[in-house]
């Protein structure tokens, strides 16, 4: 009786290639698009001086024109030289620690999403980064969408959404009964919830995976240039999250193979640790126990508001790059609003950091420049309750006063030494 043959292996990479694969598939992903953000705003990282305030975490913080060049220079060689080695990811979180502790504007979501995912892909074995980038993706799903689950979402930003995606097919929201036009606003959130939890099980993962795309597909129609033209930025954090949600949860589903963990290095539990921070503190956002961005709510109405009013006469003081961007008030009031975002955008390339003491800080730097004792006024409104929508409210007139004002946040509300 003949000898049967023996098996021949099957053909096709060894297990651990595909967590290869995918690691390296995913840095790439979350490195291009870092880098096109970094280049879109690049007057916020880069440019020395301008007329928009520089608001610091840490006062006193050196930031000449050379060290914020250089500091800059290291975390994009570090981006791109971590495409092909990821330890060098690392050699760039240093860096941007630094130019975020120089100024509150910086702290960008994205930019806390890349910092936590490239220290993650930089000290961790494949498979766990990659896990703890599944986990902070899921994070931030579900906490965008609590952060939107109040009373003033649908009749404020919701209501806008709503009423940008129906005028396509020539609905007007508007004219819907109030409940109906609540609940389809709050059907927003609930489907960014819907995602986030869908991801975090293996077997709802498909149909979650593209909730997400048709989700964010929605957002960068709304947000993008045929939309409310926000920031480009904008539209590109969007698409890189659909990318970087593809590769990350793509065939994890039900029924596949799950990578064999590799061992927990040294610095693995510290690593973790704080990945559990960055998942838990944004519970605390309501409460204003951490902040707006770093706890992903995004485009949520609740979040603090600072109005900045310019009076007729510090007019004359105020250079012409900061009048293009004051808005009048009605007929008879001598003081004109000056439109923040507008002004960020036109100066840093992103809207203004969303918490009260960095607007506060702007207005303190602004009163010092017009030098009129009441030529700059300052209305700041705390978070909105979540069920009444009512907010606490402060008033400041003049340098004096607003450097007061500023003086009662428990983080540094001053702006830098160079005014900017």
């Amino acid at each position: 009786m003949p000898t049967p043959l023996p098996k021949e292996p099957a053909l096709g990479p060894p297990p651990a290639a595909a967590p290869d694969r995918r690691e390296h598939a995913f840095r790439a992903a979350l490195g291009a698009a870092t880098l096109a953000m970094l280049a879109l705003s690049s007057p916020l990282w880069v440019r020395p001086g301008g007329s928009f305030p520089r608001v610091p975490f840490v006062p006193g913080l050196p930031e000449p024109p050379w060290l914020r060049g250089a500091l800059f220079a290291v975390l994009v060689g570090s981006i791109v030289a971590g495409v092909a080695r990821r330890r060098l990811l690392l050699v760039g979180l240093p860096a941007l620690a630094y130019l975020v502790a120089g100024d509150q504007h910086r702290f960008q979501p994205w930019a806390y999403q890349y910092a936590l995912m490239a220290l993650a892909l930089g000290t961790l074995p494949r498979a766990r980064a990659l896990g703890l980038c599944r986990l902070l993706l899921v994070a931030l799903y579900l906490h965008s969408g609590l952060s939107k689950l109040d009373a003033t979402f649908p009749r404020e930003v919701g209501a806008e959404f709503l009423a940008r995606l129906a005028a396509p097919v020539g609905l007007d929201p508007m004219a819907w009964p109030g409940p109906a036009r609540t609940a389809v606003a709050l059907g927003m959130p609930l489907l960014e919830l819907l995602v986030g939890l869908g991801l975090a099980s293996r077997r709802s993962r498909p149909v979650a995976l593209a909730l997400a795309v048709l989700m964010h597909a929605t957002l960068i129609a709304i947000l993008g240039p045929w939309g409310l033209d926000h920031s480009t930025i904008v539209v590109i954090w969007n698409a890189s999250l659909v990318v970087e949600g593809l590769i990350l949860f793509a065939r994890t589903g039900p029924g596949r193979p799950s990578p064999p963990m590799e061992p927990m290095p040294r610095l693995g539990l510290p690593v973790v640790a704080l990945f559990a921070l960055a998942v838990s503190l944004p519970l605390l956002e309501r409460w204003g126990g951490w902040d707006s961005w770093p706890s992903f709510a995004l485009y949520a109405s609740h979040a603090e508001r600072v109005y900045v009013y310019l009076h007729d006469d510090a007019l004359g003081e105020v250079p012409g790059p900061i009048r293009r961007h004051l808005r009048p008030g009605p007929i008879g009031d001598p003081w004109h609003r000056l439109d923040l975002t507008s002004w960020s955008r036109s100066e840093r390339g992103t809207p203004p950091y969303p918490q009260a003491r960095a607007s506060v800080g702007v207005a303190e730097a602004l009163a010092a420049r017009v030098g009129s004792p009441r030529g700059v006024r300052v209305v700041s409104w705390g978070r909105a309750c979540r069920f009444s929508g009512r907010r606490t409210r402060a008033e400041a007139t003049g340098p004096e006063a607003i450097r007061r004002l500023a003086g009662r946040y428990l983080l540094n509300a001053h702006p830098g030494p160079d005014g900017g």
